[in-house]
């Protein structure tokens, strides 16, 4: 019953209402997917005593195997395994890379950076 309602009520047989479907969905619509530029996330082990909020701007800089992160002069936590990666595009970059805290953890002790 209910195809036959449909077929009755849109006034074409249901196999011409789909002729050329396929090719308007290659077609561009308003709600493509553009990306702007690459972000790597990573996440970082804050400091006890650092003070931030989501939507900060930081520096990371390449040190001895991992990744510090400041806050201008003072150092407000490290990302202590960095992949292979985000390590070579950091050095690529002269060391140093402006990032922005994503999300911070529920006790305050982790953060995801996001780094450009």
């Amino acid at each position: 019953m209910g195809v036959d309602y449909i077929r009755a009520q849109t006034g074409k047989p249901w196999k011409k209402r789909w002729d050329g479907g396929l090719n308007r969905l290659k077609q561009p619509s308003l709600l493509d997917l553009t990306m702007s530029e690459t972000s790597r996330t990573a996440t970082a082990d804050l400091e006890p005593s650092a003070h931030v909020a989501i939507g900060d701007k930081v520096i990371v800089q390449q040190s001895a195997g991992r990744l510090t992160i400041s806050d201008g002069l003072y150092a407000i936590g490290v990302i202590s395994n960095p992949s292979a990666e985000l390590s070579a595009s950091i050095a690529k970059g002269g060391g140093y890379a402006e990032a922005t805290l994503q999300r911070i953890g529920l006790f305050g002790d982790t953060a995801e950076v996001s780094i450009r």
